[in-house]
Order: C-alpha cells, then sequence, then structure tokens
C-alpha cells in the first residue's frame, strides 16, 4: 500500500468510525438499566397515608446539579446539603387525591425521617419518607385514592415509578395490596378498596383492593400496566411482563451492541486455530465469508441459544434471590464481556468456540437483566410467571434484533465495504465505548456519561 493510499484509508477509516460512534452515542444516553424510582404508599385509617420514596441520586444529580465540585462523584456532604432540595423537588412531583381535594403533606416530627440512602441493583438512592393526610367526611368509609405522578417527566420519558400499595391498620402489620408502575405514558392511577369486613371487637379484615387508571388501559402504543400479582390468570401475568422484557433489552445499549458485535461475524467463518497467529497481523485477517446462508444461520442459533439457556439461568437465580452479586462488578463484567467480543472480531483472542464464551458471557448478562425483575417488590410465590414473560420478552427483542441485522450482513458480507466500513470501524467504536464503560462502572467515575 503506497503511502498516499494508506493515508486516504486512514481517512476513511477514522470517518466510519466517527460514524459509527455517533449512531451510537444516543443508545448510550441511559444505563443499561433504566431510570426507576421505588414508592411505597400505605394506606391507613382515617384519611393517612405514609409515603417511603427511593430516588436514584444519579437522577437526582441530573436534575439538580448536586455534584457540587463537579468531579463526577457524589458525596455524603453534597447529598446532605442538598437534602431540603431534593426533598422538595420529589414533593412537588407526587399527588395524592381524595374526594376531589389534594390530600396535605404533614409536618414531620423532628428527628424521625433524617436524610438516608439506600443501594439498590443499580446504585445508590435517596430515602424520602413522610405522611399525607387525605380529607374525610365523618361517616364515609375510606376506600379510594388517586395518585398523580410527574416524577422526571419532562426530562426522561422512559423513567418508571414502580408503585406499591399497602394496607396497614393500628396495631397489626402491613398487607400488600398491589404493584402499579407509572410513567409518562400513565402519569394516573386510581386505586381503590372494598371496606373491611368487621366483627364486633374483631380488627379488620384486609381490604379487597380494586385497581383502575385513569389514563388508557395499555396496549401496543400505550404505557405500563399494573404488574401480574397472584390474583391473576398465569397467561395474564405473562402477557403484562412481556413487554417489560421488550423493553429492558431495548434500553440495554450494552446488551444490545455485544449481540451486534456477534452478528457482524456471524457470516463469516475464521481460518486456523483461534488465538494463533494473531499478533502483527492485518485486523480480520482471519475472517472468510461464509459461503451458504446455512452456516450463518447455524452460527447465529449456536451463540443466540448459548446466550439464552445462560442469562435465563442467573436472571431466575437472581430473581429469586439465591445469588446477588454486587451491581457494580455485574455491570464492570458486562462492559468487559462487550470490549472482549470487539477485540475479537479484529483479532482471534478467544481460544475456546466462541458458543461456550457467550455462554460464559451470558451468565453475566443475566445478573444485569434481573435488576428489572428484583425491585418491584413481588413476592417470591409471584414471580414465576411474570419472570417468565419477562424472559420470553427479552427473548423477543432479541430475535427482533437477529431479524433486523442479519439478512443486511449476509448480503453484504463479500463486500470490502462491510470488511472495511462497518466491521472494522463499527468493532473499534463499539470497544471504545465499551472500555468508558468499564472504566467508568469500575470507579464509580463518570468520564464521557455514555451510560456507565
Amino acid at each position: 500500500m503506497t503511502p498516499r493510499a494508506a493515508t486516504a484509508f486512514g481517512v476513511r477509516f477514522m470517518g466510519c468510525a466517527m460514524a459509527w460512534a455517533l449512531c451510537a452515542i444516543p443508545l448510550t444516553a441511559q444505563a443499561h438499566k433504566p431510570s426507576d424510582s421505588y414508592l411505597t404508599l400505605t394506606v391507613g385509617e382515617a384519611g393517612r397515608i405514609g409515603v417511603n420514596w427511593h430516588v436514584a441520586l444519579r437522577d437526582l444529580d441530573n436534575e439538580l446539579a448536586l455534584d457540587a465540585n463537579d468531579d463526577g462523584r457524589l458525596t455524603w456532604g453534597e447529598v446532605r446539603g442538598r437534602w431540603p432540595d431534593m426533598r422538595r423537588f420529589v414533593q412537588a412531583h407526587l399527588r395524592l387525591v381524595h374526594g376531589g381535594e389534594a390530600c396535605l403533606s404533614l409536618p414531620d416530627d423532628a428527628g424521625a425521617n433524617p436524610p438516608a440512602l439506600i443501594e439498590h441493583t443499580d446504585g445508590r438512592y435517596a430515602v424520602f419518607a413522610w405522611s399525607q393526610q387525605c380529607a374525610q367526611a365523618p361517616g364515609h368509609a375510606w376506600t379510594g385514592v388517586t395518585l398523580g405522578y410527574s416524577l422526571f417527566a419532562l426530562t426522561d420519558p422512559t423513567h418508571r415509578g414502580i408503585v406499591r400499595w399497602r394496607w396497614q391498620t393500628a396495631g397489626s402489620a402491613p398487607q400488600e395490596m398491589g404493584v402499579v408502575v407509572l410513567g409518562a405514558h400513565r402519569a394516573s392511577h386510581a386505586q381503590t378498596w372494598s371496606p373491611p369486613a368487621q366483627a364486633d371487637g374483631a380488627a379488620p379484615d384486609t381490604p379487597r383492593a380494586q385497581m383502575s387508571s385513569t389514563a388508557p388501559v395499555r396496549d401496543a402504543a400505550t404505557g405500563p400496566q399494573p404488574v401480574a400479582s397472584s390474583s391473576l390468570s398465569p397467561w395474564t401475568q405473562v402477557q403484562r411482563t412481556v413487554r417489560d422484557g421488550i423493553e429492558h433489552i431495548s434500553a440495554g445499549a450494552d446488551h444490545i451492541l455485544f449481540l451486534v458485535l456477534l452478528l457482524l461475524v456471524s457470516v463469516w467463518q475464521r481460518q486456523g486455530a483461534p488465538g494463533k497467529h494473531s499478533h502483527g497481523r492485518r485486523p480480520m485477517a482471519d475472517w472468510s465469508p461464509r459461503g451458504h446462508w446455512r452456516g450463518a444461520l447455524g452460527e447465529v442459533l449456536r451463540l443466540v441459544t448459548a446466550f439464552t439457556v445462560a442469562h435465563s439461568i442467573t436472571l431466575g437465580l437472581a430473581t429469586f434471590g439465591v445469588l446477588s452479586p454486587p451491581s457494580r462488578w455485574v455491570e464492570s463484567l458486562i462492559a468487559l464481556s462487550v470490549l472482549v467480543a470487539a477485540v475479537d472480531n479484529l483479532w482471534p483472542i478467544l481460544r475456546a468456540p466462541r458458543w461456550a464464551v457467550v455462554f460464559g458471557f451470558g451468565l453475566v448478562h443475566g445478573f444485569g437483566f434481573a435488576g428489572a425483575m428484583q425491585d418491584l417488590g413481588l413476592s417470591a410465590q409471584d414471580l414465576a410467571w411474570p419472570l417468565l414473560g419477562f424472559n420470553l420478552g427479552v427473548e423477543l427483542g432479541q430475535l427482533a434484533l437477529v431479524a433486523l441485522v442479519l439478512p443486511l450482513c449476509f448480503a453484504l458480507r463479500r463486500t470490502a465495504f462491510y470488511r472495511l466500513g462497518v466491521v472494522l470501524p463499527g468493532s473499534v467504536a463499539i470497544g471504545l465505548m465499551a472500555w468508558v464503560w468499564l472504566v467508568e462502572r469500575s470507579t464509580d467515575r463518570v468520564i464521557l456519561g455514555w451510560g456507565g
């Protein structure tokens, strides 16, 4: 290659890599787990409602700029100093209404609800707690309330509020009434319950909860439905979490890019033993196009099956609480898996068959998928069918990606454009993003904010 040709190639390569990076950055604007908050509303007697709300510090930082010295790390001093601002912000985005009148926030007892943090599967959350009093006419049963939810509605349309409803009478343990997911597509919810039966001198029974929505019920174009509970049929529970799985895989840029890297070279086959004679050679020198579509389809089936079986195992184990590794390490290993896949596209560094390596990485990705299920607050007996639906949703999302990408890759597999304009810059760009994710997630620092 002449110096002029080498320069021209370098310019084209850098241009393609830049284009790939610019296309991929919007995908990574979100961390792998979408923005969630966890709101528990405990309905008591005489119109009293207890509020306990967990809101991610990273989301509050985006809204309120909590990081005073802008060093990419939030300290307890920075958080505690802005606690009144944070509390006012979240309270302004919660509205409870009963009988046409807004329920009023009650003043806190001194020291009853001090600033506190809690760890969820995707990081630290601020814990806000207070009580609200709803107007109740004397002699009328306390049977329902309407919730309006607008947290981050203007800045993050993908944000979800996972709301647990409970009932508690004096001297008794809280009883679960249901779980509902709110967000930009469904901003309000009417929670009603039947008055508890009460015999003379006996404690009241747990009320029968009834859920209705003041927004359209979720279908193909609207927002989330209440999460399944044991009172619903298995088919209904599966249906209602299938879309959650699809949405989760579509929002997980690291999972998507990992699969894309595998699909890019599934239409090629590697010549020679993996891991040998790779040093000093041109990138992708070991790859040659497959002669028939059956070979590419067989390779994809092996990879997708290995990934599916692996992540299903750890998704189930993590969701039921059998294994729960630290979130930081899980997210860091997911980023590492993307980086390794990108490098292996260019030079053969993996000695084992690709499907076996993908199985190992799939075990790690399953723990990442589990975060969306673990924080729903469902009891163990209510998890089986929602877990099946969620996993089916993840698989449908993966199959949609395969159906979209694989035919294009196969059609272009023999062209120089595909080799030098798609796979080479694409693998480099995704590898660079994965390296940024790995550093950000393992050190808990923000470098470029690409979803780490």
